[in-house]
């Protein structure tokens, strides 16, 4: 009797130091939430490589607007050719310059879509690219941080100047209240712009993932 008994106490602790080696080797699960905020607006707006690109669209615009307005001026010279010239309308010379002037029109339109169209997907195309270097750099800044959620908010306040409309739309905000060790906006937007810094002007920029860790506010 007292050798069953031995052996059922071994076994008992055996099975104890057993369940002891697993939960050591099982990683802790967190024990807390850390919720951080950033202002993605604020990011855009302060981001130098949102900035570069934005001028580089706007310069295609520019040159875009330019080439419209040449068709336009071209069209309107040949509008006013036809009708100063002295043609007499349903005459072959006529027809064949009413002719010339709805092939401009329809070139002026082909190219007008065209460009609408290519101008959308670059516009498209920046933003996606911040974006993701924001969201990247938030990830990574979060996780050496020890923060477990980010959320976007809007940082700015209420003005006595304010529109009313605006001041409505501001106290609808999801979040009313914050502590402001939890807004991590100003780390990330500074590492964004070290890290873009960092891969030399007027170089392709480097990619969020590439760059170490920031520092801790």
């Amino acid at each position: 009797m007292k050798c069953y008994a031995l052996a059922l106490l071994a076994t008992l602790v055996i099975g104890f130091q057993s369940h002891l080696s697993a939960q050591d080797a099982a990683p802790a699960a967190p024990s807390y939430s850390r919720v951080g905020l950033i202002d993605m607006a604020k990011v855009f707006e302060g981001y130098e490589k949102f900035k570069v690109l934005r001028e580089g669209l706007s310069a295609e615009i520019e040159k875009s607007d330019a080439e419209a307005k040449a068709m336009v001026e071209r069209m309107q010279q040949m509008q006013k050719s036809l009708q100063e010239n002295g043609l007499q309308p349903g005459s072959p010379e006529y027809e064949q310059a009413e002719r010339r002037v709805l092939d401009a029109k329809g070139e002026f339109e082909s190219f007008r879509a065209a460009t609408q169209r290519k101008l959308a997907r670059r516009e498209s195309d920046m933003f996606k690219v911040i974006y993701a270097d924001t969201t990247g750099m938030v990830a990574r800044y979060a996780a050496h941080a020890g923060y477990t959620v980010v959320i976007r908010f809007d940082s700015n306040g209420i003005e006595d100047e304010m529109a009313p409309a605006e001041a409505v739309q501001r106290m609808n905000k999801q979040v009313v209240y914050h502590n402001p060790k939890d807004d991590i906006t100003t780390t990330v937007l500074q590492a964004l712009n070290r890290e873009y810094a960092r891969s030399g002007a007027g170089g392709t920029p480097a990619r969020a993932a590439g760059a170490t860790a920031p520092a801790r506010k």
